[in-house]
């Protein structure tokens, strides 16, 4: 896949709407961006990419953070995204990648929950790019996928969805399992 221009070439390379979802960010041209439930770190490097921008990765989960790759621009915090550990309007864009199905589980509140803590933290003119899974197709998984009424719900009062940035199918443990990717801006508080 040629690169896109602007954006850096990656290894592995970028997928198309990850290329997308870049483009978005940085047309904000952000000087903090949160990756929420950043794991190993496996997008993480992939929002260092431009001059004077600091990532804080945040995932609650030590082993992953640990293993996670190292980058003078990258603060990893090991710390509850529903609770995060940060300033009122201390970012101006976040990214997450499958931080929504993990939370979903069997009730709305832990996501409502990060939704508002999110909107608290990014800066009234940021974006959030959030990529959920959208089909499991019978997969036997803890998190789930979550519906675009659901993502709605949790979107509502906080949140106004600017794009559907794109569909993509992944392999999830052995079978292919279709994500999409939103773009929304927070609504002023108050």
């Amino acid at each position: 896949m040629p690169a896109t221009p602007g954006l850096p070439d990656a290894e592995p390379p970028l997928t198309e709407v990850m290329q997308r979802a870049l483009t978005v960010l940085w047309a904000l041209g952000p000087e903090v961006v949160l990756d929420l439930g950043c794991g190993p770190g496996r997008e993480t490097l992939a929002l260092t990419a431009f001059p004077g921008v600091r990532v804080v990765a945040i995932d609650t989960d030590r082993e992953a953070l640990a293993n996670a790759p190292e980058h003078a621009n990258v603060l990893y915090v090991r710390a509850d995204a529903t609770r995060l550990p940060l300033a009122s309007s201390a970012a101006q864009a976040a990214y997450s990648f499958g931080l929504l199905q993990a939370l979903g589980g069997t009730s709305d509140a832990p996501t409502r929950d990060l939704m508002q803590d999110l909107q608290r933290v990014l800066h009234p003119s940021g974006v959030a790019i959030m990529g959920t899974l959208a089909d499991f197709r019978g997969i036997e998984r803890p998190d789930r996928s979550l519906t675009g009424a659901e993502v709605s719900k949790a979107l509502r009062g906080r949140f106004v969805l600017q794009e559907l940035i794109g569909l993509m199918d992944l392999e999830h443990d052995g079978q292919r399992c279709r994500y999409w990717y939103i773009a929304a801006t927070p609504i002023a508080d108050g």
